[in-house]
């Protein structure tokens, strides 16, 4: 739970960052500025302003119990045996809770005080007695709250019930759906809300959980964990930061394109309009309407700042420069469709602006924490309205660079560029580096090339392998290597794969939906990481929901798919068809896509629901286009959604899901229409006075898939487990497809069984996941 003022709550498992928070003035209000002194590196700056945030919400002991300050949102939390209690500077309120009691059903009074408490730092905990802890982080964004559970009894039947007192005189309010609980004061104004209630086990599968009034001014919070693996887990999916723009503004559009590499974030904002050029220019000159920005933000322990405002070298008005953005460590690459120099190759005059949209890249290196542009890349064969930066991905030394509206009618590796008589059909561009110096390595085009098929629509590249959509492609094929000539699917979609061997690019695959369909668009984006390709597709209309649903129902315009591919040697195959879990028509999920090892991240920009952070209520389509974000993760075995996300400040038309990208536990979210005129880091939220300004969301993922081996859930009941030992491969909880039984040393007598448990039986004799407790039943009956 992370404790607000006057902003979100969330207990169990969901975070919040506080909003509309004023600092107190006085003593340890105000911390170091942003800008590192004379003669001290940026990152000598950073870690010392972390050390002094850290001492600022460090909790120390004080009489009978513990207490933390809160500058940032102006309070100071009292932390006694039991609970805690919040008072703001400014009085007002004082607000607090207190665990009362927990158990399976009828919760169970806590007799005495904590087996223990201990403060660390910013953190405290509170062990109760061995199987439930209670702990605190106070850090500059609020106060985090939750409850670690260690087992569920082997006797309970019921859910787990836990019991909180309410130290305050607000009255509490609890939602429909039991979600969310706002506490509101006498005059019936909304002071503190909790939301976005969430709760994993620790198999990563979701747990229902809901708020409940009892008497005495108590809370109870219901968690139907009778399937759950534990411990159930705390915090899998943490929003860390809100970012804006260090100078937002009408129609920037921040958060177009977003990308990470480790602790290092880059957004674009390609409606941006200052003149400035190069790294950390003048942000206030807004004479270049949407010349286009990119802003990069770094991460030192849990403290995010902005250290560097990109504009390319030639800032032009309406060259969009942000529209496109990728980093590899300590290298961005920026796009610039817009941009309109008629230049080629690399480093070129930029100041010859007589190629209007013929679009340019721009890389920047970083030295330290020093941000510098490297280079100025152009197409080989640049010319007016290519669009060339339309996307952008590096891979290390490697960029390729796409230009949907390029309208040559060369096919594969390195034809002519000169027969411009395919309108629009598109390229992409590969460029390496040597040293500091970049050269053009590769022009990629499609093997059937076609006017208006946009190949180079969206690009990724891992190592040396490439992938590459082509939205507007018009085969009826389905799969993988399919006849490419048969265009009776207008705009259906493709996508194709290139690998290097040495310095030679050629097609490996080329890549269409097993639905293929006119108009789908597969393609518009497209992601790679090792031998795992994701497309979207978000035209796609079939009204399928979650993985491997039916794909041929097209009664959802536009709802949208996922396609994830995978390479076993030189061989493409579709692994699987996702779809989101509240699919709906125009929401367009796919159409944005990234993928990190074994997690797998989806957009959906129109997606209509109110909800807000992780897990809300997904039906409630009151909020239009306020958009989404799917979780899907690998098990070794299966795909499944562990997560659906939604922005913290959630409203109509922000288009929260338009970007999506993620580096090992860090994922970036773009809504690139949020309205608020907050200004860089965790501002406040809810002062939409800058529509479409845009944001960015930074959120943590420590989603924890189901292993591939088998989690031993009981050996049977006593008059047979001495004969044998009963195990399976994740819960065995109805509509669980993952589920597997094993037994070791059957009973005698078993045939009837032995389909079932000779072998992990996964969904096929057991499709609603309750064989466990029907498996044990027989066995007892022998």
């Amino acid at each position: 739970m992370r404790i607000g003022k006057l902003a979100p709550l969330f207990v169990l498992i969901a975070i919040a960052s506080a909003a509309a928070a004023t600092p107190p003035i006085g003593e340890g209000s105000t911390a170091p500025e942003a800008a590192s002194p004379a003669g001290l590196s940026s990152s000598d700056w950073t870690s010392i302003r972390a050390a002094y945030d850290a001492g600022r919400h460090k909790i120390v002991a004080v009489g009978n119990g513990w207490r933390g300050r809160n500058p940032g949102q102006g309070w100071i939390t009292t932390f006694d045996e039991r609970g805690f209690t919040t008072n703001p500077d400014g009085g007002g309120w004082s607000w607090g809770l207190e665990l009362v009691g927990y158990g399976w059903g009828e919760p169970v009074a806590l007799a005495g005080p904590a087996r223990s408490t201990s403060a660390d730092g910013g953190r405290l905990s509170r062990d109760w007695n061995g199987r439930i802890t209670e702990w605190y982080v106070n850090e500059r964004r609020g106060l985090e709250h939750g409850f670690t559970v260690a087992e569920r009894p082997r006797t309970a039947v019921q859910p787990l019930t836990l019991e909180v007192a309410v130290r305050s005189a607000l009255v509490p309010a609890i939602s429909s759906d039991g979600r969310n609980v706002s506490f509101t004061n006498p005059q019936g104004g909304s002071a503190l809300n909790y939301s976005g209630l969430t709760v994993l086990d620790a198999g990563g599968h979701p747990v229902n959980a809901r708020w409940k009034n009892a008497q005495n001014d108590r809370l109870r919070l219901v968690v139907d964990d009778t399937s759950a693996k534990y411990p159930l887990t705390i915090d899998p999916v943490a929003q860390q930061a809100y970012l804006k723009a260090s100078n937002p503004g009408v129609t920037d559009y921040f958060g177009s394109s977003v990308a990470v590499s480790g602790d290092t974030v880059v957004v674009g904002a390609h409606g941006e309009d200052s003149s400035a050029t190069g790294v950390n220019g003048n942000q206030a000159d807004n004479s270049a309407m949407n010349s286009g920005a990119a802003y990069v933000f770094v991460r030192s322990g849990s403290i995010w700042s902005q250290p560097a405002y990109l504009k390319s070298s030639n800032t032009g008005a309406l060259d969009c420069f942000g529209a496109s953005v990728s980093i590899s460590h300590d290298t961005i690459v920026v796009g610039a469709f817009g941009e309109a120099s008629s230049a080629t190759g690399v480093n070129g005059n930029e100041a010859d602006n007589s190629a209007l949209n013929s679009g340019a890249a721009y890389i920047f290196v970083r030295n330290a924490a020093t941000w510098i542009q490297q280079a100025y890349l152009k197409a080989s064969n640049s010319e007016v309205d290519d669009r060339f930066g339309s996307s952008v991905s590096i891979s290390g030394d490697t960029v390729v660079v796409g230009a949907l509206f390029e309208d040559s009618n060369a096919k594969g590796v390195n034809g002519t560029q000169s027969y411009d008589v395919a309108s629009s059909a598109g390229a992409a561009y590969v460029f390496i580096r040597s040293g500091s110096t970049w050269s053009q390595e590769a022009y990629l085009k499609a093997s059937n090339t076609d006017p208006e098929d946009h190949f180079g629509s969206a690009v990724s590249i891992a190592n040396n392998t490439i992938v590459i959509g082509a939205w507007g492609e018009d085969s009826s094929a389905m799969g993988v290597n399919g006849n490419q000539y048969d265009n009776s699917a207008p705009s259906a979609g493709a996508s194709y794969v290139f690998i290097r061997n040495s310095s030679t690019w050629s097609q490996e695959a080329y890549l269409k939906a097993s639905n293929a369909d006119a108009g789908d668009g597969f393609g518009a984006a497209v992601a790679i990481d090792g031998d795992t390709i994701v497309v979207g597709s978000s035209q796609e209309s079939s009204n399928a929901t979650s993985v491997n649903g039916n794909q041929f129902d097209n009664s959802s315009q536009r709802a949208g798919a996922a396609y994830v591919f995978s390479r076993t040697g030189s061989t493409w195959s579709q692994q699987v068809y996702l779809k989101a879990s509240n699919s709906e028509l125009g929401d367009e999920f796919g159409s944005a896509v990234a993928i990190s090892g074994e997690t797998l991240v989806i957009g959906a920009y129109q997606e209509d629901s109110n909800a807000t952070i992780v897990n809300g209520d997904q039906y409630n389509n009151s909020a239009t286009s306020s958009g989404a974000v799917y979780i899907f993760s690998w098990n070794g075995r299966a795909w499944s959604q562990q997560a659906y996300l939604k922005a913290s400040n959630a409203n109509a038309v922000d288009f929260f899901g338009s970007a999506v990208a993620i580096s090992g536990g860090l994922l970036v979210v773009g809504a690139t229409s949020e309205d608020s005129s907050a200004s860089g880091i965790d501002g406040n939220q809810l002062d939409d006075s800058a529509s479409q300004s845009g944001a960015a969301y930074v959120f943590h993922l420590t989603i924890n898939p189901i292993d591939s081996g088998l989690a031993s859930y009981g050996i049977g009941t006593s008059g047979c487990a001495g004969v044998h030992a009963l195990s399976a491969q994740s819960p065995p909880q109805v509509g669980n497809m993952d589920f597997g039984l094993r037994c070791t040393n059957p009973a005698p007598l078993t045939t009837g069984l032995w389909l079932i448990t000779d072998a992990q039986d996964l969904a096929g004799s057991d499709p609603f996941g309750i064989g466990a407790v029907l498996h044990v039943g027989l066995f007892t009956a022998t």
